[in-house]
């Protein structure tokens, strides 16, 4: 018995020289490629989810378009369209307001005004374009409704 413990008394220290070896060799990997210039590049953000089929107006990532409340009419020729889009998801308020802040920026719109009222109202405007962006948070579950629209 006296044997056995000798001998795993003494493969500890191996252990410890190889687990020792593994780690610093994961460092010696990076410092090589930093050498080479090669250079660990981060990943690509999520693409936005834009409300079909209104290019521009994105949508928080799990929020979930409510089909028998969204209504769109879009002419023949296409020169008419308009919507009143209704999405759900469970997300902060103040994130989805600063969500859609920047990134109605980022999709050429330009915000006219916000009113904040059992919720969050933000009117944005854009080239021959008008849309209203509702957002109401209750019990952690936020509906957000766009009306969207020409000028």
């Amino acid at each position: 018995m006296l044997k056995v413990i000798e001998q795993k008394k003494s493969c500890l220290p191996v252990w410890i020289f190889c687990l020792l070896f593994m780690f610093s060799g994961c460092a010696d990997l990076q410092k090589s490629m930093d050498d080479f210039g090669i250079e660990e590049t981060p990943p690509l953000p999520d693409p936005v989810n834009l409300a079909y089929p209104f290019t521009d107006i994105p949508i928080p990532k799990g929020f979930d378009r409510d089909h028998a409340k969204s209504f769109v009419y879009e002419s023949g020729s296409g020169t008419i369209k308009v919507g009143r889009l209704f999405f759900s998801g469970m997300g902060n308020m103040e994130k989805i307001m600063s969500f859609y802040q920047s990134e109605m920026v980022n999709q050429g719109w330009k915000l006219i005004n916000a009113m904040e009222h059992d919720g969050t109202i933000l009117n944005y405007k854009k080239e021959g374009w008008i849309s209203t962006v509702v957002i109401r948070s209750k019990w952690g579950a936020t509906k957000i409704k766009i009306v969207i629209g020409p000028q």
